[in-house]
């Protein structure tokens, strides 16, 4: 069993800072271009538009049905009084986006400031879009990962359906 001395808390702490600075690093790479689940579209490409307002702890929905090939822009106001964010990915995305949001928070600045493709970031009142082309079937999220929100039920899930089934 390893002792950890008063004295080597400092060390330790640069340490876990050191590792989690470059762990959010590869995070924030892995949202900027085409992911698994997709990719960032063109307004060019856009199939069809969805509008949400986030409203509280929701956004309004229960679900999405989109088409692999589909590009749709989503269209996001914050109705709210509180600051909120729109994710489209998978589980590990999500869980991996709420933490990075959760060590913003923590940060002495508590800015929340990100410029992932497959995320919006919404300051109360404000109107933002993000326009992504889903390039496979199966089953991913949208969420809410400010702290705290994605417990209290902002999520749910998209379905991703053959390009040749009717949504």
């Amino acid at each position: 069993m390893m002792k950890i001395s008063i004295h080597n808390l400092p060390i330790l702490a640069a340490l876990s800072a050191s590792i989690l600075a470059h762990a959010s690093a590869a995070r924030a790479d892995a949202g900027h271009g085409t992911v698994s689940f997709g990719k960032p579209g063109s307004a060019a490409e856009v199939d069809r538009t969805i509008e949400l307002t986030a409203d509280g702890m929701n956004y309004g929905i229960d679900n999405l049905q989109v088409r692999a090939g589909e590009t749709i822009r989503f269209v996001i106001d914050n109705g709210s009084e509180l600051n909120h964010d729109f994710t489209i990915g998978d589980k590990a995305t999500q869980a991996e986006h709420r933490a990075q949001m959760t060590e913003m928070m923590a940060s002495s600045s508590g800015m929340m400031d990100h410029d992932d493709a497959n995320a919006v970031f919404l300051n109360p009142g404000e109107t933002g879009e993000l326009i992504w082309t889903f390039s496979k079937t199966g089953q991913f999220e949208f969420a809410c990962n400010v702290p705290g929100h994605y417990e209290a039920g902002m999520h749910g899930p998209i379905t991703v359906a053959e390009a040749d089934v009717d949504t």
